[in-house]
């Protein structure tokens, strides 16, 4: 049993501590925090703190999760690792790459851990494709693309990039196996802060080794919709490796050899989904039984790639993501 408190009571918040915790009864949430007062009010699920380092002191609690919004990640990240937590924190993490390391850099000289929410790493179908390209199973890869369209308004009315790509950018890496090197970036509006509203995006991610991918980010327009991970189309000398199906099909995976044969892929269960399988796996590292699914000092190379598709987007030039 680990003793937990989670912050943030939004709608994220509420919808982790209604359907995401109770699938794991070792997730002892011992407090509750929000800074708002009408939020702290309407709660009735446990003790409700207005502040981190009061939950702690008052809980004893060794871990928090962060379901928070984008604006708070970094200072709500630097107080529980200040006063000595773990921590599972959502995407994106912060929104440039210098903050990134260094609160990576602060979890790691107080030896704590400090995770990020990639749960797009824990859909069926991730760790079935990522293994038919580490067999080559398509011969060498000369082109990718990934499409995302879907009506859904919290992508809509913010800034589908922040909220949105870090997604996919983490996918791209997690998959196969590249660091980020460059990202050209054409948004649907103006783009000239991470706070301004595009509701989508054409670009064109290059990762080490020559890949480039052409992704497509939309949430406009008739048509199918994808899921939640896109639709992937993975082209190499010896096939076509198709990842995701609209509409909204995220186990469909398929090959499509040289002569046009098309032999679907099976896409075992996995034994949590999404986000109870990353805490499952954050509440196991904090155990010392296991590894996270994203450590944040792995992750702000995904946020490197969101702070150069950012950069790209407000210069309208191609831009180089940081490297170290």
């Amino acid at each position: 049993m680990t003793d937990l408190i989670q912050i943030g009571l939004g709608p994220w918040g509420l919808d982790w501590a209604a359907n995401i915790l109770p699938q794991l009864p070792d997730a002892d949430v011992v407090g509750w925090v929000d800074a708002s007062p009408e939020a702290r009010a309407a709660f009735t699920g446990g003790e409700v703190y207005a502040g981190v380092e009061e939950a702690l002191a008052a809980t004893g609690a060794v871990a928090a999760i962060a379901p928070v919004a984008i604006g708070a990640h970094a200072a709500v990240a630097r107080q529980v690792l200040e006063a000595g937590a773990h921590l599972l924190l959502e995407k994106p993490f912060t929104l440039d790459t210098a903050t990134a390391r260094e609160l990576a850099g602060l979890a790691e000289r107080k030896g704590l851990v400090f995770a990020i929410d990639q749960n797009y790493r824990l859909f069926p179908g991730v760790p079935v494709v990522r293994d038919l390209l580490e067999r080559r199973a398509v011969g060498t890869i000369r082109r990718v693309s990934l499409e995302w369209h879907r009506h859904h308004s919290g992508v809509r009315d913010s800034n589908a990039l922040v909220e949105l790509a870090i997604h996919h950018f983490d996918l791209m890496r997690h998959l196969f196996g590249r660091e980020g090197v460059a990202i050209t970036c054409v948004p649907v509006t103006p783009v000239r802060t991470a706070q301004d509203r595009t509701p989508g995006a054409s670009l064109i991610v290059e990762l080490d080794g020559g890949l480039t991918i052409d992704y497509v980010l939309s949430s406009q327009g008739v048509g199918p919709q994808t899921p939640w991970p896109g639709v992937w189309r993975i082209s190499g000398d010896e096939g076509l490796l198709q990842w995701g199906a609209a509409p909204d099909d995220h186990r469909s995976v398929s090959i499509t050899d040289a002569d046009g044969n098309v032999s679907a892929v099976e896409v075992p269960e996995l034994p949590l989904f999404e986000r109870a399988g990353v805490l499952r796996a954050f509440l196991d590292a904090v155990e010392g039984s296991g590894e996270p699914t994203s450590p944040a000092a792995d992750n702000a190379r995904s946020v490197a790639m969101l702070e150069a598709a950012l950069d790209s987007a407000r210069t309208g030039e191609r831009a180089k993501v940081r490297r170290w």
